[in-house]
């Protein structure tokens, strides 16, 4: 799936806040939540829903924060194709505070994906993240409250794997950061590493 220019009304427009809406899976979507609403709890958290096209919504952030979903997201394509006008364009997905313990291929059907956040989970192996590392415009991740984060060296490792990031855990990352990355040897066991666990 290659990138496209995204337009900045999009990136501009509101999410699509499917927050706090106690969702246990993506599909199928039930036709109660508050964002099909047409009354005034469609606007509780974002001032009103971004602008529709032929029924899918006009915008590059979807928020799925504060949900129960588990798994790994098997259908978040599926959702996105559905609520978008233009999937492809998604750039913010906010993931937070659910119960996921493993990321999906499918996210790598978003060629755009700059910014994802994962904090709140129950992710426990760097396998899961070095998925999103073929994001190619991935800058701003956050992982922190998961598992995995309790470990030492957390964040060289995720910094090891996740090359093109700029911030981790809204902290920007440093130069200096960078300069003690794991030597080629170590990266290269990591790699090794992931692909078995793959297998």
């Amino acid at each position: 799936m290659e990138s496209m220019k995204v337009p900045f009304s999009y990136k501009r427009a509101k999410p699509l806040d499917l927050s706090f809406e106690d969702l246990e899976s993506l599909s199928p979507l039930p036709s109660s939540l508050r964002v099909f609403s047409t009354g005034p709890a469609s606007s509780y958290r974002m001032l009103g829903a971004p602008a529709k096209r032929h029924g899918r919504y006009k915008t590059a952030s979807v928020l799925l924060s504060n949900n129960r979903l588990t798994g790994g997201l098997d259908d978040i394509r599926l959702l996105v194709d559905k609520l978008l006008w233009q999937p492809n364009a998604l750039c913010w997905l906010d993931l937070s505070h659910n119960q996921l313990t493993d990321l999906s291929d499918e996210l790598l059907g978003f060629p755009n994906l700059s910014t994802l956040y994962l904090h709140h989970n129950r992710l426990a192996s760097l396998c899961a993240v070095a998925r999103i590392n073929r994001l190619p415009k991935l800058r701003s991740v956050t992982l922190q409250n998961n598992p995995m984060a309790e470990y030492r060296g957390y964040r060289t490792a995720v910094l090891s794997v996740l090359k093109r990031i700029t911030r981790l855990d809204f902290v920007s990352v440093t130069e200096s950061e960078r300069r003690l990355l794991p030597p080629i040897a170590l990266e290269s066991f990591i790699n090794n590493y992931l692909k078995r666990q793959k297998s």
